[in-house]
């Protein structure tokens, strides 16, 4: 009876793996609770390159300066899923982009639900945009808006579920993600799969160890 080499075990291994490495990992990353979701920022400019796919977008958007706010920006129509969730709010409390940046990144929804949201045809290049949105708490000149609106006048929710709550300063809490349905706009939990790569990973490993023994 053969039995498998160290050198092939190793590479049966890696390979089951990366179910593992590239499940959670992307979808991990930009949720709400990520970005500062007490001050919302409007910006307007032009597109200057854009990444179309999940797990979020992102467009680079080359900001018009100096950033002021157009008049009447808090009675805009807004889509009606959006006000809702309390984004007629948002509008009103929106300030103009802080800092200096001539270039920020926007974070956007995922692409499934940009097509279910009136938005199933990508930003383009040149294209011109106005925005609503929240700054990244680390990351500078990273954006993820709520609302963006098209230069053809559409606006598109990036948002459908409530923000979350501020963090704590007093150590009284931590604050962090809404409870219920994540709706696809935040982090994804990482436990189921972790369990469902470590299933696959396990199978693979027997499996090939089964085929190396019938040999």
């Amino acid at each position: 009876m053969r039995t498998a080499t160290p050198s092939a075990l190793t590479a049966a291994l890696a390979c089951a793996a990366a179910v593992v490495l590239t499940g959670p990992a992307a979808a991990a990353h930009h949720g709400w609770e990520e970005f500062d979701t007490a001050r919302p920022f409007y910006a307007a400019g032009t597109v200057a390159s854009v990444r179309w796919g999940n797990p979020h977008p992102e467009v680079r958007l080359r900001v018009t300066r100096p950033v002021t706010l157009p008049g009447g920006l808090a009675g805009r129509e807004i889509p009606a899923e959006l006000e809702a969730l309390g984004g007629r709010d948002v509008m009103r409390a929106t300030r103009p982009l802080e800092g200096d940046d001539t270039e920020i990144t926007l974070i956007l929804a995922p692409v499934e639900r940009l097509s279910s949201w009136c938005m199933p045809d990508r930003v383009r290049d040149g294209e011109r945009l106005e925005v609503v949105g929240y700054a990244h708490r680390e990351e500078r000149g990273e954006l993820r808006p709520e609302l963006v609106i098209r230069q053809d006048g559409r606006a598109v929710r990036q948002r459908s579920v409530a923000l979350p709550p501020a963090p704590a300063t007093d150590g009284g809490g931590t604050g962090g993600a809404p409870s219920g349905d994540a709706g696809g706009d935040g982090a994804a939990p990482a436990v189921p799969w972790l369990l469902g790569g470590l299933g696959v990973l396990a199978a693979g490993t027997a499996l090939f160890l089964a085929r190396r023994a019938r040999r």
